[in-house]
């Protein structure tokens, strides 16, 4: 289980530290039209809502964002708006008076997530999730040929291609064989031989595949 930070809803500018596996929390669920910019200053984290409306509460991930990215959005949902430090991170937050400016970051990992998910082929999602990843991680270098990854359990990875754990653990198990992956179980990250998974890719999904409906 993740571990829980013990503050409150930030709402002056603060830099946070987090410990892998933290959670802070950014907009609280009676909080409206929030503005603000997020900076990731060190670190790898995971931004999600969270829905009470339910017997259980049920997350969603809505981006992966790296050390290095500004991105600045607005928030009037109902749900609880949360980041997860997937590795030992540093963030600032921002809260802005007026409405900022977005950068769209937020509304582009959204649609991204969603086209994710279209396909009907459960290892087609995982696979276009791991570029995606690998493209957001390098986005200076593009053909980089391997991009490490840390701290994104099974679960969270079925959840965000909206599969489960057993079914994502099979695929990586799979890629593992293939040569497309590399596990340390030490450290609990995955290297992504990138060009070999973009082939790999192409060659399994080349042609149409069935969407969902």
């Amino acid at each position: 289980m993740a571990q829980v930070e013990k503050n409150q809803t930030t709402l002056i500018t603060s830099v946070v530290s987090l410990k892998k596996s933290s959670q802070h929390k950014i907009a609280t669920n009676s909080d409206r039209n929030r503005s603000l910019r997020l900076n990731i200053i060190e670190g790898f984290v995971r931004l999600y809502c969270v829905n009470d409306n339910e017997n259980n509460a049920t997350e969603s991930t809505l981006a992966l964002i790296n050390a290095g990215t500004i991105s600045s959005l607005s928030w009037n949902n109902p749900r609880r708006l949360m980041i997860e430090a997937l590795e030992a991170s540093k963030v600032e937050f921002k809260p802005n008076d007026q409405p900022s400016e977005t950068n769209h970051f937020l509304e582009n990992w959204i649609l991204n997530l969603y086209e994710i998910k279209q396909p009907a082929d459960s290892l087609e999602r995982l696979i276009k999730l791991l570029l995606l990843v690998a493209q957001t991680t390098n986005p200076s270098d593009p053909c980089s040929d391997q991009t490490l990854i840390s701290g994104l359990s099974h679960r969270r990875i079925g959840e965000m291609i909206s599969s489960t754990r057993p079914t994502v653990s099979r695929h990586l198990s799979w890629m593992q064989r293939q040569k497309l992956i590399q596990v340390d179980l030490a450290t609990k990250t995955m290297r992504l031989n990138t060009l070999q998974l973009r082939a790999k890719q192409n060659e399994l999904f080349a042609q149409p595949r069935p969407h969902l409906h």
